[in-house]
Formats: structure tokens, C-alpha cells, sequence
């Protein structure tokens, strides 16, 4: 009896392992199908990324035209600028040269230096008035929403 008890309670640990690990195999073994086609079943279900333009004018009809936003009998051309996560000073320099707001690359540059905010841009979608001030434009870039 000595034998048996003492065999039990050497070995059941390794015993109630290899029972835990059968069952989590034929867990995943029965559901092997479903598993397999949750790649496809994923890709189904999401949205394909979204290509945008570097930078639009706001517009009533179509991507390029202009808004004209009523306020104090003075109208304020709206301009849209797409910043992604992970972009470059230089490519979004390139998009706000790309719609007016800054003549060159480099006085984008020096304006973000000047201003210490190289590592504060948001990401996302930003709407600036085609009159912004070099410090409006840093503004609106690092605190959106404001």
C-alpha cells in the first residue's frame, strides 16, 4: 500500500500535465478548421487602408475647390492637410509647401525648429486657414483641437 501511495504522489504531477496538455490538444485539434481561416475570415472584416491626398483645399463639390467660411464679412480659405503616424519632417514639410502655406521646405523646417515642436506633431487630419501665421500653423499641428 506503501508502494502505491508513495508512486501517486511522486508522479501525479506529471500525470495531471500530461492530462492538461491532451486536453488543450484536442481543444485545438477539434477546432483546427476554424483556426486556420481566421486570416481570411480577418482580412474579410477589415476596412482596406485609406490612401488620401497629401493635402486638399475644403471644399463644397469637389476635392479641389475652396471654402469660404462667412465671418466678419471676410472670407477664409480652409485648406486640409493628412499627417500619418510615423512621417517624416521633410514629407509633411513637402505637403504644406504643396498648398501654399509655406513657400519651401526648408522655411517649414526652420519655422518647426524655431518653434521646439519637431517631436510634438500630431497626427491626422488638420484644417488651416490659407492665412496662417508660421506660430498658428505650429499651433493647430500640435495641439488639435484647440
Amino acid at each position: 500500500m506503501n508502494k502505491l501511495r508513495d508512486f501517486i504522489y511522486d508522479k501525479s504531477d506529471i500525470v495531471i500535465a500530461l492530462l492538461i496538455i491532451s486536453i488543450a490538444g484536442l481543444i485545438v485539434l477539434s477546432r483546427i478548421d476554424a483556426i486556420l481561416a481566421y486570416p481570411e475570415t480577418f482580412a474579410a472584416n477589415t476596412k482596406p487602408p485609406v490612401v488620401s491626398e497629401p493635402a486638399i483645399h475644403v471644399g463644397d463639390k469637389d476635392s479641389t475647390s475652396s471654402a469660404a467660411i462667412e465671418g466678419d464679412g471676410d472670407d477664409i480659405e480652409m485648406l486640409a492637410i493628412y499627417i500619418n503616424y510615423g512621417e517624416s519632417l521633410q514629407s509633411v514639410a513637402d505637403k504644406f509647401v504643396s498648398v501654399g502655406l509655406f513657400s519651401t521646405a526648408e522655411e517649414f523646417l526652420s519655422a518647426i525648429e524655431d518653434a521646439g515642436v519637431q517631436t510634438q506633431i500630431k497626427t491626422g487630419n488638420f484644417i488651416l486657414p490659407a492665412n496662417a501665421t508660421d506660430e498658428e500653423v505650429m499651433e493647430i499641428i500640435t495641439n488639435p483641437g484647440l
